[in-house]
């Protein structure tokens, strides 16, 4: 698809030399997990009001729980859900409400929670693993590393993204890329989750993280590749999720891709758009369009 609107020269996607993905949503097709895991236990509801109630209970937890292990997120989102626990009720005397929560240690999480083969929240955390790419995910990603850095920015902890990253590498195809990748098997250049960076989005500082680790003087104690050194007007940000990813990295001043998936998805002014311009630079409904679009880009240019 084209652009849209913007004042200036129309910019090109093979114009940059970084592509920042989100992960679950836009790569995994996460609210299938989320469904296919939940649905038994809420028989009651549609699956889109299922998904969106997780969502918002997600949300709610990462932001008080910023350096919670994603899986343990996804724990605590089930006993809340299921009226388990009180472990993210309000005056719950197992955490120090007066404490910030930016130090709650996973000790004080685990202990706010029942470990076993048979808890229900457990297995839902564990479901990370089992969460399938979308059927285009694979071959666009192995596609678009031969003209791109690709490069990982992901609301999940390092254990569990583990188990996607061997989902999303392949030895079945062509393994050029423009820049080192961390396997020979994997189309990614550089890995940062939200377990590195002690935050989840949106908050700004994962972003900021990732311009960082991208740019001349990277932080010694986050992941970073030597190879890539990308001023932020190079990077592009490549995401399904409007508050997570493409507002943000409007409000940072960079170029995006949304890969919108989900054809309900209306972008208005109530989600916070300035004059109701879209937050976008380009919009794709699946990542396998996005990477076709740069093939013929490519092409044109080389006419």
């Amino acid at each position: 698809m084209s652009p849209s609107e913007t004042s200036g020269e129309t910019p090109r996607l093979s114009d940059h030399r970084a592509l920042v993905f989100d992960v679950y949503g836009t790569l995994i097709d996460w609210e299938t997990g989320i469904y296919d895991f939940l649905g038994p236990f809420f028989p009651g509801e549609l699956r889109e009001e299922l998904v969106m109630r997780y969502g918002n209970v997600e949300a709610n937890l990462q932001t008080r729980y910023p350096t919670a292990k994603y899986s343990k997120i996804l724990e605590m989102a089930f006993r809340q859900m299921a009226h388990r626990s009180a472990d993210v009720a309000e005056g719950s005397s197992d955490i120090d409400n007066s404490a910030s929560t930016s130090k709650v240690t996973q000790d004080t999480l685990s202990s706010l929670t029942v470990t076993g083969e048979d808890d229900d929240a457990v297995r839902f955390g564990a479901s990370i693993a089992a969460w399938k790419p979308f059927p285009d995910t694979v071959a666009a990603l192995h596609k678009l590393k031969k003209y791109f850095a690709l490069v990982v920015l992901s609301n999940v902890d390092d254990d569990s993204f583990e188990k996607t990253h061997a989902l999303l590498s392949s030895s079945a195809y062509d393994r050029g890329s423009a820049y080192p990748t961390v396997t020979p098997e994997s189309p990614f250049s550089l890995i940062l989750t939200a377990q590195r960076v002690g935050s989840y989005k949106p908050d700004p500082l994962m972003l900021r993280a990732a311009l960082q680790q991208l740019g001349s003087c990277p932080d010694p104690s986050l992941p970073s590749n030597p190879a890539i050194r990308v001023d932020k007007s190079h990077v592009l940000i490549v995401a399904n999720s409007l508050r997570h990813d493409i507002l943000p990295s409007m409000q940072e001043g960079l170029r995006n891709v949304w890969i919108s998936r989900h054809d309900d998805i209306r972008v208005t002014q109530e989600e916070g758009l300035a004059s109701g311009r879209h937050p976008y630079t380009w919009r794709f409904e699946t990542l396998g369009g996005l990477a076709d679009a740069v093939d013929a880009e490519i092409g044109n240019l080389a006419v």
